[in-house]
């Protein structure tokens, strides 16, 4: 991977850690619960997939936010099965 794209890679990621908790209601931490969060969470995979962002990367961010937050396990657990049924569905 040359440089350019490592940097890509990088700012894209980025970007995503920095969004991803707009997926996630913020009373709640459901995924996608609210109409809102849907559209952004559609919005974020459709970026991920132009920008080859795995799925496993995808999973590994959700988690990182909602441990951030200091949801319990069974609540981490459920909405990481939902971002990845979303996400899923374009990204590998």
């Amino acid at each position: 991977m040359a440089n350019q794209e490592k940097i890509e890679r990088h700012d894209a990621l980025e970007y995503l850690r920095t969004r991803i908790g707009g997926c996630f209601g913020t009373a709640d931490g459901i995924f996608a619960g609210h109409p809102f969060d849907e559209k952004r969470a559609k919005e974020l995979r459709k970026y991920a997939f132009e920008n080859r962002i795995t799925l496993q990367e995808i999973r590994d961010l959700a988690l990182e936010y909602l441990q951030g937050r200091g949801y319990i396990t069974e609540h981490v657990k459920k909405q990481i099965e939902k971002v990845v049924k979303m996400f899923g569905q374009k990204l590998q």
